[in-house]
């Protein structure tokens, strides 16, 4: 009676939930996949061509290089956003002075806009125009100045940064939730006890931050994977196809070339892998030893 009685309190709270969930990603996903089975003419006729668009895709050059693109920069922006990311989150909850005004210089750039980061780190990274190659060049290290878009050895990473910019405050604040969560008394006993701050904070922080930094990690999979706005504005996909992601691609299939059901069997590819890679991931990261 009891637990028929919580049901009949639940359901209420989670209708709406599971229809908004239902309209807006269930039945775009189902329409997407059914549009992937079609092929699309510029008049905006179909006809039904069932896997046709997913066996092309297996001998498509450009989507396996836009699927390894997309990869790479998962990659590497995760290298840059982590770490900083911990550090600053450990760091602001220190007591330290000005500690407000730190939050908010970290966190100002999420409240702009993807379009206006894009093109301010565009003009940034401009050769002869922007900040970096002529402050270099100042500092007498013009040889190691890029092209930093134009280049395709830098422009992934390039773009890489700026994404990581724009969004690191977001990820500060839920790193320092969790930091200010831990338990005062295990920190302090291991203080009495003798140990440093940096064996505290890689010994017993680390590991009670491991569940948050792995659902962490997988949203940031989850977000890197579906890039498009900052690779778009910033390069459009080149130099050569060097930060061509699978966002760009299926952009160009679908609104350029008005291939539509190739664009749409990319995307179910792609939701596809994000499945299989975060289920994985959870997998292999989650742990059920750690108790505190």
């Amino acid at each position: 009676m009891l637990r028929n009685a919580q049901r009949r309190i639940v359901i209420p709270f989670l209708l709406p939930a599971v229809v908004l969930l239902a309209l807006f990603f269930l039945y775009p996903l189902v329409r997407t996949f059914g549009i992937s089975l079609s092929d699309w003419t510029r008049t905006g006729a179909s006809r039904y061509v069932g896997g046709a668009n997913y066996t092309a895709l297996l001998s498509d050059p450009e989507y396996r290089t836009a699927l390894k693109n997309t990869f790479a920069f998962t990659f590497i922006g995760g290298c840059m956003l982590f770490p900083p990311a911990v550090a600053i989150a450990w760091a602001l909850n220190q007591p330290i002075r000005g500690e407000r005004f730190f939050r908010l210089v970290v966190f100002a750039p999420v409240v702009l806009s993807a379009a206006v980061v894009a093109l301010m780190w565009k003009f940034i990274y401009h050769p002869t125009l922007g900040l970096i190659s002529p402050a270099m060049a100042e500092l007498g290290l013009g040889g190691l100045a890029r092209e930093w878009l134009g280049d395709p050895l830098t422009a992934l990473p390039a773009v890489a940064f700026t994404t990581v910019w724009q969004g690191i405050g977001i990820w500060v604040v839920l790193l320092s939730a969790g930091f200010e969560r831990l338990p005062r008394d295990v920190l302090e006993a291991g203080r009495v006890d003798g140990a440093s701050e940096w064996r505290l904070f890689w010994s017993v922080m680390m590991p009670m931050l491991h569940d948050l930094l792995r659902i962490l990690l997988v949203l940031w999979i989850v977000q890197s994977m579906q890039a498009f706005a900052f690779v778009y504005i910033m390069t459009g996909g080149g130099p050569f196809g060097s930060t061509e992601v699978v966002g760009t691609l299926m952009y160009r299939i679908a609104i350029d070339q008005t291939e539509f059901g190739y664009a749409a069997a990319m995307g179910v590819v792609l939701v596809a892998v994000l499945l299989i890679v975060t289920t994985i991931l959870n997998k292999v990261l989650k742990r059920d030893d750690l108790e505190y």
